[in-house]
């Protein structure tokens, strides 16, 4: 039997990126230099890129926060690793530094960290909580197959429900999804089986 369905759409109300610098090789003058030479030294030097092989290789750590409308009610907090690489069909680049290449795309993973409602998900036995507390694990890509949208798949993880979430023992499985081409008004969905 099909699980119950929510609907709902989240904004995006922040989105901060940052590089994973690449892991530099030591060097002789480097190793032997006191550490305030060295911080002064890495101070000057340009970041080297994170593949010497793939000017599109990039990897990013993102947190953002949402707000839910609909049938999830609250805010969540996600942190992202993101991969920025070629379509596996690609073999080159065609775009300068520091600019998205055609035929690339990026493959993430992170958690997500709910506090609010769901509609239809709380447990009588709750006491006095009016919310509850759910912990997500996401994976999706953007730009897979050309599409310009990040798609993204999530699901529960037992054992980290709180509030009135907590105690559901005839939940097997919370999962869902979004499909996204913009910060706001994000479509997205649960599955509660």
């Amino acid at each position: 039997m099909p699980g119950k369905k929510i609907e709902a759409t989240f904004d995006s109300d922040n989105w901060v990126e940052s590089n994973v610098d690449p892991i530099p090789a030591p060097s002789a003058a480097a190793t032997d230099a006191p550490a305030a030479a060295k911080d002064e030294t890495a101070k000057d030097q340009p970041k080297p890129k994170l593949s010497s092989y793939d000017s599109v290789l990039k990897i990013t750590r993102v947190r953002t926060e949402r707000t839910f409308k609909g049938g999830m009610q609250g805010k969540g907090i996600v942190e992202y690793t993101m991969v920025y690489h070629r379509l596996p069909s690609t073999t080159s680049s065609g775009a300068a530094d520091g600019e998205s290449a055609p035929g690339s795309m990026c493959t993430y993973n992170g958690i997500m960290y709910f506090k609010g409602t769901i509609d239809s998900l709380s447990n009588a036995n709750a006491g006095d909580a009016k919310d509850g507390e759910l912990v997500f694990t996401i994976t999706g890509t953007w730009g897979k197959d050309g599409v310009m949208a990040a798609l993204g798949e999530w699901t529960a993880i037992k054992g980290s429900e709180t509030g009135v979430f907590k105690g559901l023992d005839d939940v097997k499985l919370i999962s869902g999804g979004y499909n996204s081409k913009t910060h706001n008004d994000t479509p997205c969905w649960l599955i509660i089986e």
